[in-house]
């Protein structure tokens, strides 16, 4: 069972001319909840979430890949990480796509995170999308690397994640995702019936939900959104609201986002002349939270008293590469002579937008018919015309910005930008520049509220966007940077600063194997990405993976030489770094960021017991950055490693020098107790030696 059927799929509005649509049976009314339900305080539990895509295998060849299954995961965790859907914080969500699904990374997270993070009083979701194989009676989930001939070896036991999630996860609200039962075989045990039977024997503990019952097959549709698997689609849309409908309040629970998911997949595939239902399994209990949206809560108070469930849309536009936001989501992008069809929308009011960069957006009001069809057309007839006097503020603005020499150069540049925004409020361009004149002046708030409106104005704007994402983790907000960053992501898979700058967000929340997995995708796509280096570098040192740190700073010093004035020109990298080495703050200009570098490299040669070539490196970081504790104080911890080892009078000397120097500097830092502490015994050693 290794390969999802194709749908070969017609714009809905097409079919809806040649076949009548197809009832829901279980359709009914539903109620919105009362005012006095709506002001009821929503506790949302902590969550914690492992998903697990796998498309295309290692060991297996390309007609048994599967090819949406990645981008299905992808895109459960961005709805899992929203604050309008799953609400699970970027760090409490592990992500294992394609190469990172490994077996033994697979193992790690669900048998020692998941059980040694999770609280009673917390929910989990696990989510896999890949292969399901049976092999000597026993069922496997597919990592990465399975192979097919070592199949109990190499594949993930289903008998195991159901004994760790029953009795190692202690969380009250557990639910496992599954979409594993494809059509086509391999192995003569892998039929759909036997894998299916396999997950049926996983304990009733936890709510599980697969894709498909055990005759049927799961299915894939390149025409929904950017191309889906029909479970995940519908989990997304779910998740995103749809469910919300008995009673609607805000709130996605089990029940509502099973019974949806259930009737949007069945009715989905019949229209199409195939089978599958998604099985539900398990004991749960029926107000355990799924996903929340306040947002949509706050809204309900004025919302009709009665509604239906669900109705279709399909989106087409007039001009290529147009992204689609339903109630300001990404969806998707269509393109002239295309559809993008977007079924099973909770009936009731929605707003289509479609965007399209140096055009006006187009937004289209419309209100979902339960059972009912309709197309909705995008017409991107009018390009942006920003006024002349607000253009010729900017350029000016941008002129004294590019050859920028003082503080007052910055400020000049900024008042010139802020008048053009003021003379055309659509400027998103203007905008975004007055951001990193704010941030480059040290006005973080400010740089905050012009990047935002960058973004507001210009939603497909991926410089804005990302911009908003770095100033996200320099104000210390890093989870909603990811958030902003992911869908940079979505939008744009080759702009490597988006890439790096997660990483750095990661690193902020002190997730260092996430922050390495974002860095190396950074220089994956640009070899030549210097920044991208010198994270991965520092996630490398905090993963104690001393030699591969080394080797990634050493890059990033080679590639960045501060002297090419055009890259100063590029936003991102004045964002400053530092919070990595330490929880004091950022570092603003190129310069400080190569101390970073070399105060990494100090710390990696210190660690490998090669204190005085650290102590080299830790003095040219201070040749760049004399104000920085941290260095003074990692470069007396170098000398009081050379004085242990040859008891020199004069590496005493330096190690006290450079350990008051630091306390002097931050008496608070973290470090201060131990560097009193050694400064203490410093002073009690020195009048013994001569």
């Amino acid at each position: 069972m290794f390969s999802r059927w194709l749908i070969a799929l017609v714009a809905l509005a097409a079919v809806a001319q040649q076949q009548a649509p197809i009832a829901e049976r279980d359709l009914q009314l539903k109620r919105v909840a009362e005012p006095a339900e709506l002001k009821g305080e929503v506790r949302v539990p902590r969550g914690y979430a492992i998903v697990i895509g796998v498309g295309n295998y290692k060991n297996l060849p390309a007609e048994q890949n599967l090819r949406f299954a990645e981008s299905d995961a992808e895109a459960v965790a961005r709805v899992l990480m929203s604050k309008e859907g799953g609400n699970i914080e970027p760090e409490n969500l592990k992500k294992l796509i394609g190469p990172k699904a490994t077996l033994a990374e697979v193992r790690r997270q669900i048998e020692e995170w998941l059980p040694s993070l999770v609280q009673p009083v917390d929910r989990v979701i696990v989510y896999f999308v890949g292969h399901g194989v049976v092999a000597g009676g026993e069922g496997y989930f597919a990592p990465y690397d399975i192979e097919l001939d070592k199949i109990p070896k190499t594949g993930y036991p289903m008998a195991r994640l159901g004994q760790v999630m029953a009795d190692k996860v202690s969380a009250q609200w557990k639910v496992l995702l599954v979409d594993a039962c494809h059509s086509g075989k391999v192995t003569a045990d892998s039929t759909q019936e036997s894998v299916y039977n396999e997950m049926a024997k996983l304990p009733r503990k936890f709510l599980t939900l697969t894709s498909s019952t055990e005759q049927e097959s799961s299915y894939e549709d390149p025409s929904l959104g950017t191309g889906f698997g029909l479970f995940t689609y519908y989990l997304i849309r779910g998740w995103e609201g749809n469910a919300d409908v008995d009673p609607r309040d805000g709130i996605v629970n089990a029940d509502e986002l099973v019974d949806y998911v259930r009737s949007q997949v069945r009715n989905h595939a019949r229209r199409k002349g195939v089978y599958q239902t998604p099985r539900e399994r398990g004991d749960w209990p029926p107000e355990m939270l799924l996903g929340y949206s306040p947002r949509r809560r706050t809204q309900l108070a004025g919302a009709a008293p009665a509604v239906l469930p669900t109705g279709n849309v399909v989106v087409e536009a007039d001009k290529d590469d147009v992204e689609v936001y339903l109630d300001d989501k990404l969806v998707g992008k269509v393109s002239a002579g295309q559809k993008l069809a977007l079924p099973g929308l909770a009936a009731g009011p929605h707003v289509i937008r479609g965007v399209r960069r140096g055009f006006d957006p187009v937004v289209k009001e419309i209100v979902v018919v339960p059972g009912q069809d309709q197309t909705v057309t995008l017409r991107i007839q009018y390009a942006v015309q920003i006024k002349k006097s607000a253009r010729v503020l900017y350029d000016e603005g941008f002129e004294i910005y590019r050859r920028r020499k003082s503080d007052q150069d910055w400020r000049k540049a900024g008042q010139l930008f802020a008048a053009a925004l003021k003379e055309d409020d659509r400027f998103s361009e203007a905008a975004l520049q007055l951001c990193r004149v704010y941030q480059a002046l040290g006005q973080t708030a400010e740089a905050m509220k012009a990047c935002k409106k960058a973004v507001e104005r210009d939603a497909d704007y991926v410089d804005a966007r990302t911009q908003y994402g770095a100033m996200l983790v320099e104000s210390g907000d890093a989870a909603e940077a990811i958030r902003q960053l992911s869908v940079a992501a979505q939008q744009s898979t080759t702009d490597p600063f988006v890439y790096s700058l997660m990483g750095e967000a990661y690193l902020r929340l002190n997730r260092h194997a996430q922050a390495f997995e974002a860095a190396a995708k950074s220089v994956e796509v640009s070899e030549r990405h210097a920044f991208g280096y010198l994270v991965r570098g520092d996630a490398n040192r905090y993963l104690k993976k001393y030699g591969e740190a080394e080797a990634d700073y050493r890059k990033y010093l080679e590639l960045d030489n501060f002297e090419a004035s055009v890259k100063e020109w590029i936003p991102y990298l004045l964002i400053g770094h530092g919070f990595s080495k330490r929880n004091a703050g950022f570092k603003l200009n190129y310069a400080l960021q190569r101390a970073s570098a070399f105060f990494g490299l100090c710390y990696c040669e210190i660690q490998r017991e090669n204190a005085l070539r650290g102590s080299q490196w830790c003095e040219k970081a201070i040749a760049i950055d004399k104000h920085d504790p941290y260095s003074w104080n990692l470069l007396g911890t170098a000398y009081l490693d050379l004085f242990n080892r040859d008891n020199r009078k004069e590496y005493l000397l330096k190690a006290e020098a450079n350990i008051r120097k630091a306390l002097e500097l931050n008496p608070d830092a973290e470090f201060a107790s131990e560097a009193n502490t050694n400064l203490k015994q410093i002073r009690e050693i020195l009048p013994q030696l001569r």
